[in-house]
C-alpha cells in the first residue's frame, strides 16, 4: 500500500485524542495503542473500539494494510526510525502535549482518515492510530481562522489512562 504520510494540521489536533461524544459525530471506529517494547523494536498493541458498528470487514482489511505499510516505510518500524522520521519532520511537532517530543501525522485514503500520534520516548506507549470513516462534509468544513470546532488535545480521556 502506498501511503501519503502528511504532518498534522492544527485544526485537526482533537483527532489525534478520545472524545467518546465527539467520535460519534466525526465517526470514529476505534484506535490502536502501542509501543516497541523495551529494547525499541517490539510491537505491541491494543485495539480500543470507538464504534464496533463501523469496523467493517472493508476496513479490518485496509486498517491491515494501512499497520504493515507503517511498519515496512518506517514510521511504525521500531522506536529508532520512528525517532528519525519525526526529526526529519519537525513541522509535525504537536504543540500543548505533556512532553515536548510528540508528533502527529495524518494519511487519508478513499474511505478512511488516519491520525498518528507518535512519542518515540522509551518507557511509555510509542504511538496512537485513531481511525475514522471520510466524511466529505466535515473535510471541508472551514473553521474561523485558529478557532477548531473539535474539542482540545487537553481533554481528558474517558477509557484509557493518559501518556
Amino acid at each position: 500500500m502506498k501511503l501519503t504520510i502528511k504532518p498534522l494540521v492544527p485544526e485537526e489536533s482533537a483527532l489525534f485524542y478520545t472524545d467518546l461524544a465527539e467520535d460519534q459525530k466525526l465517526d470514529c471506529i476505534g484506535h490502536l495503542r502501542g509501543d516497541f517494547g523495551s529494547g525499541g523494536k517490539e510491537f505491541w498493541s491494543t485495539w480500543w473500539e470507538h464504534q464496533s458498528k463501523l469496523k467493517t470487514q472493508e476496513f479490518k482489511d485496509e486498517f491491515d494494510d494501512f499497520i504493515n505499510s507503517l511498519r515496512k516505510q518506517g514510521l511504525l518500524k521500531d522506536r529508532r526510525n520512528m525517532e528519525d522520521y519525526c526529526d526529519k519532520h519537525p513541522e509535525a511537532k504537536m504543540p500543548g502535549t505533556w512532553h515536548s517530543d510528540v508528533y502527529g501525522f495524518c494519511v487519508k485514503t478513499n474511505s478512511y482518515r488516519y491520525f498518528i500520534r507518535c512519542s518515540p520516548c522509551p518507557g511509555d506507549y510509542n504511538f496512537y492510530v485513531y481511525c475514522y470513516q471520510n466524511q466529505p462534509e466535515l473535510l471541508q468544513e472551514k473553521p474561523e481562522a485558529g478557532k477548531s470546532t473539535l474539542p482540545g488535545p487537553n481533554k481528558k480521556k474517558k477509557h484509557e489512562p493518559e501518556r
